[in-house]
């Protein structure tokens, strides 16, 4: 669980913009996972498996709840205490939702949760080249994003 909490929780963030509700959703999700693992083909593909169920609770709790995405997706340091250690957080879990879903999920897995991009090959059936190419696709479009934020 630990491996991947913040990879689901960036997921649902994606479709939530919301901190708090991305965290009700990663819970979701792994509970659900637990609950059907026996339906898991290949351990090595959990991680992927994991982030598309996270991706839908967050579709569902968004349904539910009415959620709507703010474009902040964030804590409210006033409310909660001084918390500027999240901001930088909170930008790059933003952009890295902006990703494309393949992207997204490389860098998650490699950046997150510290796969190796073999591993993240095998999880995701694609070549390494292909992995390799998508990180780096995804690593300089960030940089030009996470640059005009900080501008």
């Amino acid at each position: 669980m630990r491996r991947y909490e913040c990879a689901a929780i960036i997921t649902a963030h994606s479709v939530l913009g919301d901190f708090h509700l991305a965290q009700d959703a990663a819970q979701e999700a792994f509970s659900y996972a637990h609950s059907m693992l026996n339906q898991l083909r290949s351990a090595a593909s959990f991680g992927p498996w994991l982030l598309r169920i996270a991706r839908r609770r967050a579709i569902r709790l968004q349904r539910t709840r009415g959620a709507e995405r703010t474009g902040t997706g964030g804590i409210d340091c006033a409310t909660k205490g001084a918390c500027g250690w999240m901001e930088p957080f909170e930008a790059v879990a933003r952009e890295i939702a902006r990703l494309p879903e393949h992207e997204r999920i490389v860098v998650v897995m490699r950046y997150v949760d510290g796969c190796s991009v073999k591993d993240i090959a095998g999880a995701t059936e694609r070549p390494v080249g292909t992995i390799t190419k998508q990180l780096s696709r995804a690593i300089e479009r960030l940089r030009g994003r996470l640059v005009e934020v900080q501008s």
